[in-house]
């Protein structure tokens, strides 16, 4: 056996060979990941990561004061997504307030995901082309035949578009292909995944997904609540993704996790389901989770939904930050699943589905294959019909006076 005392998997050498080989031959291509600086690029090369979707921003300011924090989630759920780390939710908690977002709640988000979206531009322009923003998925096949990285960009959440169809449409211009439609917290959208109501998408939230469906970008319904999903999943025309996520059968504390009957509706609507890398998300309890319990997540959802509806969702996040989890009220430190703390050992997956007897096909489809033919599905699928913008009633209307429109 190829194994040391501190690897996780025990391959035989023809075994081990064939991972490294499916490794290398495979278009790895990653959901829902946070890294951007530099050297969590070059990470993605040391993996042998062709591409990922970056998140260009999330539903709350998750790297700033808690005060800052407190206020940026203020009418959103935070207090009822807090309560539900010390008790279970009653029916009467979870009061949806939906409502246009205040000055102080939507301030900014668009400001800062464009930020973030200039520095990710600027990684690109003085990449020489080693660097790529994948509008299409034929750009993701060419930075694998070039050795290239592709980077689909996305966002955990739509408040960014500050419920604006039109400002959804800039961001596509502008390269925008995927978009989470809430983070954990009550949004103009729909409910969350703390909600037990029964409540789902809103009008708003289903003109949402509806315009996603047009223009072609990639509806993600992570943390979002169970009729939530259900709703996306009946009125997308696309395949819809849940980006990091897995099996409430082998984890039932984490209300993000997917039960046996979603898990089926997903594959019925020829969704993909990415499973989370979190410690706390893969098993119950917060110390850190092993390898082959982030197995049994892959083959828990495969063994229901089949191979082609599974896919790699790490949530890769710059753990040096502890405002991260200390900002939520938790006071143990996020850590990811032993083995695959970073993109660079993305290989330990390919070696861990190997040693669980996934086919080499499979094993394709699960490290990349799948993500890239659902991206090409909702880009196939985006209408090219000519639209009417409905002119307003009066002058300065749509932009609040800052013009004629």
């Amino acid at each position: 056996m190829l194994t040391t005392r501190s690897d996780p998997v025990r391959l035989s050498p023809a075994d081990e060979d064939r991972a490294r080989r499916l490794h290398r031959e495979s278009t790895v291509f990653i959901c829902h990941d946070h890294a951007l600086f530099p050297e969590t690029l070059r990470d993605m090369e040391r993996g042998g990561v062709t591409a990922k979707q970056l998140m260009l921003s999330v539903d709350a300011r998750l790297h700033a004061d808690r005060d800052t924090f407190l206020a940026s989630t203020r009418g959103r759920g935070y207090t009822r997504e807090a309560r539900r780390h010390e008790r279970p939710l009653e029916v009467g908690d979870d009061r949806i307030d939906v409502r246009p977002l205040g000055p102080t709640e939507s301030e900014g988000f668009l400001k800062s995901a464009l930020v973030a979206m200039d520095y990710v531009y600027w990684q690109v322009e003085r990449s020489g082309g080693r660097i790529r923003i994948a509008l299409e998925p034929g750009d993701v096949e060419a930075a694998k035949r070039d050795g290239a990285i592709a980077l689909v960009l996305g966002s955990e959440g739509s408040r960014l578009i500050e419920d604006s169809l039109a400002v959804l449409r800039m961001l596509y211009r502008l390269g925008l292909r995927h978009l989470q439609l809430s983070w954990a917290l009550e949004t103009t959208v729909g409910a969350p995944q703390s909600d037990r109501s029964g409540k789902g998408l809103t009008e708003f939230g289903k003109d949402l997904v509806r315009e996603l469906d047009r223009l072609g970008v990639i509806v993600d319904v992570s943390h979002l609540a169970v009729r939530s999903q259900y709703d996306a999943l009946e009125l997308s025309r696309s395949p819809v993704l849940n980006s990091h996520t897995g099996a409430s059968a082998l984890n039932p504390e984490q209300p993000q996790l997917l039960d046996d009957d979603l898990i089926r509706a997903f594959a019925a609507r020829g969704g993909v389901m990415a499973m989370h890398f979190h410690s706390q998300v893969v098993k119950p309890g917060r110390h850190q989770a092993t390898l082959a319990q982030l197995l049994d997540q892959f083959e828990h959802v495969a063994r229901l939904a089949g191979t082609d509806h599974v896919a790699c969702g790490p949530d890769y996040l710059d753990l040096r930050d502890s405002r991260l989890w200390e900002n939520q009220g938790i006071t143990t430190a996020f850590t990811m699943t032993e083995h695959v703390e970073d993109v660079s050992k993305m290989l330990n997956v390919t070696r861990g589905l190997v040693s669980r007897g996934f086919s080499d096909d499979d094993i394709r489809k699960i490290m990349g294959g799948n993500l890239l033919r659902l991206f090409a599905q909702v880009r196939a699928a985006r209408s090219e019909d000519a639209w009417e913008y409905p002119r307003p009633d009066g002058f300065g209307v749509a932009t609040g006076g800052t013009s004629p429109l």
